[in-house]
């Protein structure tokens, strides 16, 4: 700093030491007041632009570890909703073992076994209307996740790709044929043309002889609930080799079904050789018979290296009513081994239920403490310590009165050379 000389006063340099040293207080003054009314220490990225950028980083952190908490949330209410339908189904099961317990003792007469065979039926269709009531904005829960197409995801972390899921396998339907109390009989009905489409682009429709009928469900298989289905065919080379069939829902989703009963479950059959009869099973209700003479039939319109898709319409329709029987003793212990069965079932999928509200509870508790964790990384930078800066807005404003004084006395200093022209 210049030091001030009196005896040439064209510059009054100790003034302008004094203003500029009343600039310096009067910016670090209005920084600390501006402080104090936001509540930021930093108000603009030229305040600490290092700081500014790693702040920036741990809000965004922040707010999505806020959301990723929400979607936990919102998956225990549907968790929990699931849960209370199975908790209802669980207590009709039961009641219709201890019905089928009392029909299983001779001291009941025929009226009686007969009261308590309507009991039953009326027992099974209220678990199926609890399956199709238990929804979740409008999906339903407990029918094997079938709306979800067969998955539920859960976005339960901040970034891309940290999911939680919940498949339809380790959490298949309950509905009374799921279950194995209800009637696996169906019915089943075919377009008589199919429609479809060569390598050409052309738009063919035909007349075939293959059908689409009812069958029965496998152990590893949930039967297919009722309503329109789509068979699709894609031929493979030339002669009907290297084929592909395919079941759709509704949707045009691909329904994963296990046609071998081995428990491998898939969503198509491929390499079959369709220029011979061909039969497929599902093993969902639905049997699929390709016959010799189709392939020709279709082959006018796609002949050719690469084949050509076409499909069958199908209406599936099944019953729901209770098929144990306890008109005798001994078909009473039969559905009492059945309710058995099912309750376990039942209680299988409250367990998963279970672990995975447990699992999401663990993980609620973790990016909660994330959460505060990034909010205290993002408060000691961005936001002011208001005791500090109220002591330094203090110390300047008595900085601001004394420079001001000083500045004063500096310009009255050269009236000092007055006297020397007396």
């Amino acid at each position: 700093m210049a030091v001030a000389d009196f005896s040439r006063i064209n510059s009054n340099i100790g003034a302008l030491n004094a203003l500029n040293s009343l600039n310096n207080v009067n910016k670090n003054l209005g920084m600390h007041q501006t402080r104090l009314a936001t509540g930021r220490r930093i108000n603009s990225a030229a305040d600490d632009p290092a700081g500014m950028t790693i702040a920036t980083t741990f809000r965004q952190r922040n707010e999505n570890l806020k959301v990723a908490l929400g979607n936990i949330g919102d998956a225990k209410n549907l968790m929990s909703v699931a849960e209370a339908g199975l908790g209802k189904v669980s207590d009709i099961l039961l009641e219709m073992r201890n019905k089928a317990e009392a029909a299983a003792s001779d001291t009941l007469g025929d009226s009686e076994r007969g009261a308590i065979q309507n009991q039953l039926a009326e027992y099974t269709k209220e678990i199926n209307d609890i399956v199709g009531q238990t929804t979740w904005n409008g999906k339903k829960l407990l029918n094997g996740l079938g709306d979800f197409s067969n998955t539920i995801t859960f976005q339960t972390g901040a970034e891309a790709g940290e999911t939680t899921t919940l498949t339809g396998t380790d959490f298949s339907g309950v509905d009374a044929a799921s279950l194995g109390i209800g009637a696996t009989t169906a019915g089943s009905t075919i377009a008589t043309s199919a429609s479809g489409l060569g390598t050409g682009g052309t738009a063919a429709s035909f007349t075939v002889a293959s059908t689409v009928a009812a069958a029965a469900v496998t152990a590893t298989n949930t039967e297919l609930l009722s309503g329109n289905y789509t068979v699709r065919v894609t031929l493979g080379a030339t002669g009907g080799t290297g084929s592909t069939v395919q079941l759709l829902d509704a949707s045009g989703n691909a329904v994963n079904f296990d046609n071998t009963g081995s428990g491998i479950v898939k969503s198509a059959v491929t390499g079959l050789d369709l220029s011979a009869a061909t039969s497929v099973s599902f093993g969902n209700g639905l049997t699929f018979t390709w016959n010799a003479d189709d392939l020709a039939s279709a082959g006018a319109q796609m002949t050719n290296s690469t084949g050509g898709t076409f499909s069958f319409t199908v209406d599936y329709s099944r019953s729901g009513t209770y098929n144990g029987d306890v008109s005798s003793a001994s078909g009473s212990e039969n559905a009492m081994r059945s309710l058995d069965t099912a309750i376990d079932t039942v209680s299988s999928r409250l367990q998963t239920l279970g672990a995975l509200g447990s699992r999401l509870s663990f993980k609620e508790e973790a990016l909660g403490e994330a959460q505060v964790n990034t909010e205290a990384a993002f408060n000691r930078i961005m936001n002011a310590d208001m005791a500090m800066s109220q002591l330094e807005a203090t110390k300047f404003q008595i900085l601001q009165q004394t420079a001001t004084s000083m500045l004063a006395q500096a310009n009255q200093a050269p009236q000092a050379l007055m006297s020397l022209f007396r």
